[in-house]
């Protein structure tokens, strides 16, 4: 097992496009770090280098204590889970987990004994003389994970493996895969723009955006304390609520005016707001924080007066889309409370975990918590 480095990392394609830059990342050893983002971010590009499949335009990548810039992709001693499987039709299963150890001139009942023990991690001994068009997707998915482990690898690779299954399938095999990951206790790197992957599996996640890290951090944290805009809407389902408006002096403090309702400023932010007065900023609330019960028991909390446009219920919660005239956004609610399209309401703001930003810069406003 082993420890990846990245130290200042670029890809440039043909034409100065930067699909990866400054990428600065240490995954530790035993780690399962998630790498997350919208499709073009540098995620998969990143990985992609990290395996010897992208050239590496500057930088360094370091595997245990080894540079591995210009070592082939068989001699890095990883393995790498693809999103189509990447499975030999003609082969049987027990075949497709034995060709790469074949191949490196395993002996004979080395091979067979990997293979059984991947297939009993797996729970697919009974599979092993089938051929893959004779399996379901989430089977075929499994073998294209035992045949990385049978490598017995330093590091394990997965570019998005479970874009291809349905919704059960792929809650279900998230599950396997972080049990594996415990089973294993390898290091391991997973690419996804699934933030619900990421959140679920990830020990740490690696936010990206335009080829750049946006930040790198627990999952929780990511969630609580976003760096910035872009994190703070990507991180969470349903996303953030944004709020464009300016920061108001009024009756000696300061209040966050959206044009539709005002938001007085704690008195504990209002060292960190001043230098926003009379100025735009951005203000941020999650679903859960705007309009729930929560938020409804705190004494004196602010509130947003907005029109109800659509209704969702989800069965355990509701989610409600308002909007203030300026602005739209959605309320997640108990599932009893009542919310009917064109009903006005006053929601009851939880300001305990909500964030400003910079418009500027979309970075997260430092602010004292208690």
């Amino acid at each position: 097992m082993a420890k990846v480095l990245l130290d200042d990392v670029w890809k440039i394609y043909p034409g100065n496009v930067e699909a990866a830059k400054e990428i600065n990342l240490e995954i530790k050893d035993h780690e399962f770090m998630v790498l997350v983002g919208p499709s073009g971010c540098g995620k998969s590009t990143t990985l992609r280098m990290v395996a010897g499949l992208e050239e590496i335009s500057r930088g360094t990548i370091t595997i245990g204590d080894r540079v591995i810039n210009d070592v082939p992709p068989k001699d890095r001693d990883i393995a790498m889970v693809f999103q189509n499987y990447a499975l030999y039709p003609h082969m049987t299963v027990y075949n497709n987990l034995a060709f790469g150890l074949k191949l490196r001139k395993y002996k004979k009942a080395e091979i067979d004994k990997r293979v059984r023990e991947a297939a009993d991690i797996l729970d697919i001994a009974e599979l092993l003389e089938r051929r893959p068009k004779a399996l379901s997707g989430g089977q075929r998915q499994r073998v294209a994970v035992g045949r990385a482990i049978v490598r017995k690898p330093s590091a394990f690779l997965f570019d998005e493996p479970l874009s291809n299954l349905d919704a059960k399938m792929r809650v279900q095999m998230r599950v396997e895969i972080g049990r594996l990951h415990h089973q294993l206790d390898t290091t391991m790197i997973y690419v996804t723009h699934d933030q619900t992957e990421a959140m679920t599996m990830g020990d740490r996640i690696t936010v990206m955006k335009d080829g750049l890290i946006q930040q790198v951090a627990e999952p929780t944290v990511l969630y609580d304390n976003p760096a910035n805009r872009f994190v703070a809407g990507f991180i969470g389902t349903p996303p953030m609520n944004f709020y464009e408006g300016h920061i108001a002096r009024e009756n000696g403090g300061l209040v966050f005016n959206e044009g539709g309702f005002a938001i007085p400023v704690p008195t504990q932010w209002q060292d960190a707001l001043g230098a926003y007065a009379d100025k735009p900023i951005v203000f941020g609330a999650r679903p859960e924080d705007v309009g729930s019960a929560q938020a409804e028991q705190v004494e004196g909390a602010p509130r947003i007066r907005a029109k109800v446009d659509v209704v969702e219920p989800m069965g355990s919660e509701t989610y409600c889309h308002l909007n203030t005239g300026k602005t739209t956004f959605i309320s997640r609610m108990d599932a009893h409370r009542e919310c009917a399209v064109g009903e006005e309401m006053d929601l009851a703001v939880y300001l305990g975990k909500s964030h400003f930003f910079d418009p500027e810069t979309d970075k997260t406003v430092d602010l004292p918590r208690d």
